[in-house]
C-alpha cells in the first residue's frame, strides 16, 4: 500500500513538472510573440554636428532642436507599447542613406524625421542675439510642414501617417506653413494637402530610400520670432510630443 501510494506521488509530482515547464514555455512563448508584435518605430532627429541645419533667431542651430524633441519622445511612444528605435544619438555623425537602412533593416511599420524649419535667403535677414550669429525671417513665416516621397515604396502608408500627424497638430490650435509651394528657388514643392501641410518632396534621401512609411515633419520655423518661441517652450513640446504620439498609435490602430 505504502509503495503504491509512493509511486502515485512519484507520478503526481512528474504530471506537476511537466504540468508548469509547459505553462512556462506558453509564458515565455506568449512574451515572445508580445514583443515582436510591439510596433517597431524608428525616429530620426535630423542633422548632425557636422551639418546642424537652419541657424535660427535665438542663434541655435536646428541640431539641438531636433534632438531635444526625439529624446522626448521616446517615453509615450515606449509606454504606449512600442519599439522605439533611433537612429543616431545626439553626438554621433550618421549618413542619411545609414539612417533609411536603419529603417529597413529592423522592418519598421514607421519611419518619422523630426527637423525644424527655416526659410528661403530673399525672406531672411542675418541678425544677432547676444553675441551670437542669427537669422530672422523679414515677414511671419509660422507653422509645421510634412513632407512625403512618391519614390517611396509605401507612399500610401506614408500619406496616410501624414494626415494622422497633421490632423493631430492642427488640434494644438496650429497652422500649416505653405511657403514651401511657392514658386521661388529652392521650394515649389507638390503641396498635397493645404488644410494638413502635406508636401512632396520625392527625392529626400531619408524618405525614397526606406521602403517602410516614411514622413519627415518640420515641427516649426526657427526663424520666425513668434514660433521659436511656440517651439522652444516647454508645454507646447510635450503639447507636440504628444501630438506625434497620438498621430503614430492612430496609425498603428488601422493595421
Amino acid at each position: 500500500m505504502k509503495r503504491t501510494c509512493r509511486i502515485a506521488s512519484w507520478i503526481f509530482s512528474i504530471n506537476l513538472f511537466f504540468l508548469l515547464a509547459g505553462s512556462l514555455h506558453s509564458a515565455a512563448a506568449s512574451a515572445k510573440e508580445d514583443v515582436a508584435a510591439a510596433p517597431i518605430i524608428v525616429i530620426d532627429a535630423g542633422h548632425t554636428k557636422s551639418h546642424p541645419g537652419a541657424l535660427g533667431v535665438k542663434g541655435i542651430y536646428e541640431l539641438e532642436y531636433n534632438d531635444n524633441l526625439v529624446t522626448k519622445l521616446v517615453k509615450p511612444l515606449a509606454d504606449a507599447g512600442m519599439k522605439v528605435i533611433l537612429t543616431k544619438q545626439p553626438d554621433q555623425e550618421i549618413s542619411l542613406e545609414k539612417r533609411a537602412e536603419i529603417a529597413n533593416s529592423n522592418q519598421a511599420n514607421l519611419f518619422l524625421s523630426i527637423h525644424h524649419d527655416s526659410a528661403q535667403p530673399v525672406y531672411l535677414e542675418q541678425t544677432k542675439f547676444g553675441n551670437l550669429a542669427a537669422y530672422k525671417t523679414k515677414q511671419p513665416i509660422a507653422g509645421f510642414s510634412i513632407f512625403i516621397s512618391g519614390k517611396n515604396p509605401q507612399f500610401k502608408k506614408s500619406e496616410e501617417f501624414a494626415e494622422l500627424l497633421g490632423e493631430e497638430l492642427l488640434k494644438l490650435g496650429r497652422k500649416p506653413a505653405l511657403h514651401h509651394a511657392e514658386n521661388i528657388a529652392g521650394e515649389n514643392r507638390p503641396l498635397l494637402n493645404e488644410r494638413l501641410g502635406i508636401y512632396q518632396f520625392d527625392d529626400l534621401i531619408v524618405l525614397k530610400k526606406t521602403t517602410v512609411p516614411a514622413v519627415l515633419l518640420e515641427v516649426g520655423v526657427i526663424v520666425d520670432e513668434a514660433d521659436e518661441k511656440y517651439v522652444s517652450d516647454k508645454d507646447n513640446q510635450q503639447r507636440i510630443v504628444d501630438a506625434i504620439s497620438n498621430a503614430i498609435q492612430r496609425f498603428n490602430s488601422t493595421k
